[in-house]
Order: structure tokens, then C-alpha cells, then sequence
């Protein structure tokens, strides 16, 4: 270790001799030269300035500390102290007082600020007017407190209460040993065991739990709501039989018809609106409609100005209104609201008079609130055989399977089928509101570009272009 200088002397007792040994001697180099400023060693003033910091720091240097402060006479004697059989207290909660982690913000140097007058945080006892906060210590030792004081301090104990009095949220459950969907008393028991009886016989709710051992729970109510008011099975046309009457299968013709039909018209419609949109035009046309359009406007632009540029009209300034003024639209606007009031104030007077006639008013509404809810419930009712909006594919009624009069031979074994039965039930399903409308997924697989160089494009491996000719010759 090495030496180190503390006030100006050397402390003998911090030399280490093999610290003497191993020390090189400094090189002798000449210091009046900027070239040698970077070899010149300040480790020891650097080490004694930083010896004085510390000294500062703490105080005063350790020689000139008093022996009182640097060491303690014990004059008690130790005693051993019997062991403890018994299990040892709980160690004492200690006083609150200022936090470990605040110390680094608490002064640790002895040096005083040479700032007197350095901005800081005030505490909140030295904020405000000190003769107004005199003024209220002395209304507080006599009794007078400020309302809003008060009114604090009420509002504080009231959420205490409140805090106090809130019900605990429940905890979430992890084990249903109870009934969901039944209700309370409607439950049996079997042994230990409590059953819910709501939609099976007691028998078989016995029978079950003696046997397999398992609860019988109820089912939610919404599992019995009809969303449909359509059959599983509907009944075909008449008119789609081997053998139909001539009357049942021209009324499945019509029907077919009727759908072609609209079908039709609504493509011509749809042809008629998008037909000026998809006409064919020449290029030479096309061409002369897009510089026609690209160059609108900036012919006014491009336009020649005249040498007399054209006169602004001067707006004039509003005159302030006079005194004279202002009192005549102050008592224009008086009367106006007056005539107002007293035009309210007839209106209610008039309506004693009209009984009769609100009376007949509040029936005829009461009348279309009925009709109305009337004609909610028939819609409700209607929709209920109509396929719900289930995703963002509609529902697409399937064709209607007609056989035409000559393919009706009268015979089961020779008669011509039409549409398929799967393709029957899928759309029931879809009808019926069990399965969404659905289009057919189709994946396009693209499989990656194979580039490579032609054997005839690509250079000869292990020969060189440049050496080429010296090879031959």
C-alpha cells in the first residue's frame, strides 16, 4: 500500500515495504515541454485533494479529533446471561421514522451551501401568509374551525364508513355442487346427496344417481325456445310426385316460372342501369375524352389579364349605434318577449277549453300504440319462419325440383330425379337457423418460381476468359 498524505504529512504507519520494492523509479523527463504533459503522473496530488474532501466531509481531520470522539471507556462489565428455554418474543415493530431510501436526499457533507438564498421545496407548515396562519391557530385554540374544515372532515368519515360497510366481492367459484338452472327448494335428496327435480321424474333421478352415481342437472330454459317455426321435415309439392294431377303440377310449373322470371328481370334491370358504364369505346376516343378531362380549368387559368385590374368595392365600416339607439332596440326586445309571454299565457288559458278534444287526441294514440305493438307481434310471428342473418352470406333458397310433362311417365322406376337429398337437409339446416349460410372454400395453391441460368448463357467453370488467347498461342 502506498504512502498517503494527510494534512501535509506523511503517514509513516500506511507504508508497505514491499509497496518500496516493486515501486519503479519515476523517469527523469523534461517538464517544460507540451510532450511531456501526458506523461507526467498527478496520482499523489490527486489522492491527497481527495483525502481533504473526505476530511470535509466528516468534519475534521483525525489528528485533530479529541480522543473523546474517536473512542469509548466501557466501564460495564460483562455477565453471561442465562439461556432461554422458552421461545423467544416477537422482536418489537420499531418506531416509525424517516425511511433508508430518503438518506441520500439528507446533506452528508459538513460544508456549508454558499447559496444562502437557494430555491427549495417549503414544507407545508412554512407555505402561506404567516399572520394569516397565526390568525387561524388562534381561532382553532378558541373553537372556531372553517366550514370547509368541517365539511372535510365529515366527508372523510363518510368514506370510512362506506369503505368499511362495502361488501366484499364473492370469490370466484371453482366447484358447482349445486343446481345452475333450478330454482331454490324445487330439489330432492338421495342419501347425502341434494337432486334437482325440475324436468325428469323423481324415479329417474333416483335410479340414476343409485346406479351410475352421477347428479341429474337441470337444463337452461333457453335450450326449450323455438328460434324456428319451421318443420325438421317439410312436405313436398303435390306437384313433384311420379303420378301429379295435372292442376298440382301447373301450379309447380307457375311457381318456377315466377322465380325464372324474376330472375330475368332483374338482370335486365341490372343491364339496363350498367349498360352506358360498359359501352365500348375507340382508343382514339377514349384518348380525347382524357385530355378533354385532364386539361378542364386551366384554360380560365391560362387566360390573358387586363393591363386595368378590376375594382375591389370598398367595404365601409360599421357605425357604432348611438345611444338613442341601443334604448330603442333594448325596449323593441322588451316587447317582443312580452308579446311572447302574453301569447304563452292565452295559449294555456285556451286549452281548458279543448278538453274534450285532448281526450280524443290521447285515445287515438293509445289506439296506434295498440296496432302497432299488434303489428310487432305479426312481424315477430312471420320471422320466425324466415332464415336469420347468421353471417354475411344470405341465405339462397335452392331451385325448385320440376319435372316437365314429358318427363312424367307415370311410373316410380322410370321417372327422372331431380335434386339431391343431402343437399336437401343441408339447406334445411341452413333454413332453420342451426347452421349459418356458408360458401364454398376454395384454396389456390402458388407454388414458387423456379429461376435458374441457361447452360448456354452461363460462363465455363475453371476457365478464364483473359487467358484464353495466350493459350494459344
Amino acid at each position: 500500500m502506498a504512502a498517503t498524505t494527510l494534512g501535509g504529512k506523511t503517514a509513516a504507519w500506511l507504508v508497505n515495504e514491499s509497496d518500496k520494492l516493486g515501486k519503479k523509479k519515476p523517469k527523469r523527463i523534461v517538464k517544460h515541454k507540451k510532450k511531456a504533459w501526458r506523461v507526467t503522473s498527478i496520482e499523489d496530488v490527486e489522492r491527497y485533494l481527495e483525502s481533504k474532501r473526505l476530511d470535509e466531509r466528516l468534519g475534521a481531520p483525525f489528528e485533530e479529533r479529541p480522543s473523546e470522539s474517536l473512542f469509548i471507556l466501557d466501564t460495564k462489565a460483562v455477565t453471561d446471561k442465562p439461556v432461554k428455554s422458552e421461545p423467544t418474543k416477537r422482536r418489537k415493530i420499531k418506531e416509525i421514522g424517516p425511511l433508508r431510501c430518503y438518506s441520500i436526499l439528507t446533506p452528508s457533507s459538513a460544508v456549508q451551501d454558499p447559496l444562502k438564498k437557494r430555491n427549495r421545496v417549503r414544507l407545508p407548515e412554512e407555505r402561506g401568509d404567516p399572520l394569516l396562519r397565526k390568525v387561524m391557530e388562534e381561532r382553532r385554540a378558541r373553537g372556531k374551525i372553517a366550514t370547509r374544515f368541517v365539511q372535510s372532515m365529515k366527508h372523510h368519515q363518510e368514506n370510512v364508513d362506506a369503505l368499511a360497510n362495502k361488501k366484499k366481492p364473492e370469490r370466484l367459484r371453482t366447484v358447482f355442487d349445486f343446481d345452475l338452472w333450478g330454482e331454490a327448494g324445487d330439489s330432492l335428496m338421495i342419501g347425502d346427496k341434494r337432486v334437482s327435480a325440475l324436468d325428469l321424474s323423481d324415479q329417474l333421478k333416483t335410479y340414476t344417481m343409485e346406479k351410475i352415481g352421477k347428479r341429474i342437472y337441470s337444463r337452461p330454459p333457453t335450450m326449450f325456445s323455438k328460434t324456428t317455426g319451421l318443420q325438421p321435415v317439410e312436405f313436398p309439392h303435390p306437384g313433384t310426385s311420379y303420378n301429379p294431377t295435372f292442376q298440382d303440377h301447373q301450379a309447380l310449373l307457375k311457381e318456377a316460372y315466377d322465380v325464372e322470371a324474376k330472375e330475368i328481370r332483374a338482370e335486365v334491370k341490372t343491364r339496363r342501369r350498367l349498360g352506358p358504364m360498359l359501352k365500348k369505346i375507340p382508343i382514339q376516343r377514349k384518348e380525347a375524352q382524357w385530355w378533354t378531362e385532364m386539361t378542364q380549368g386551366l384554360a380560365d387559368e391560362e387566360e390573358p389579364t387586363n393591363g386595368a385590374e378590376e375594382e375591389v368595392p370598398a367595404v365601409r365600416p360599421t357605425k357604432p349605434k348611438t345611444r338613442k339607439q341601443k334604448i330603442r332596440a333594448k325596449a323593441l326586445k322588451w316587447q317582443d318577449m312580452r308579446r311572447k309571454k302574453l301569447k304563452e299565457a292565452k295559449k294555456r288559458l285556451l286549452e281548458f277549453d279543448r278538453l274534450r278534444s285532448i281526450r280524443r287526441e290521447i285515445r287515438k294514440s293509445e289506439e296506434l300504440t295498440v296496432k302497432r305493438i299488434e303489428i310487432r307481434k305479426k312481424e315477430k310471428e312471420a320471422k320466425m319462419f324466415k332464415p336469420a342473418m347468421l353471417s354475411k352470406y344470405k341465405y339462397e333458397p335452392p331451385q325448385i325440383e320440376v319435372n316437365l310433362s314429358e318427363d312424367i311417365v307415370g311410373t316410380l322406376r322410370g321417372l327422372k330425379t331431380e335434386g339431391h337429398v343431402l343437399i336437401d337437409r343441408y339447406k334445411s339446416l341452413q333454413r332453420r337457423n342451426i347452421i349459418e349460410p356458408r360458401i364454398r372454400q376454395t384454396v389456390n395453391y402458388r407454388y414458387k418460381h423456379k429461376v435458374f441460368t441457361k447452360r448456354s448463357h452461363s460462363e465455363p467453370k475453371g476457365l478464364k476468359v483473359g487467358k484464353r488467347n495466350n493459350k494459344e498461342q
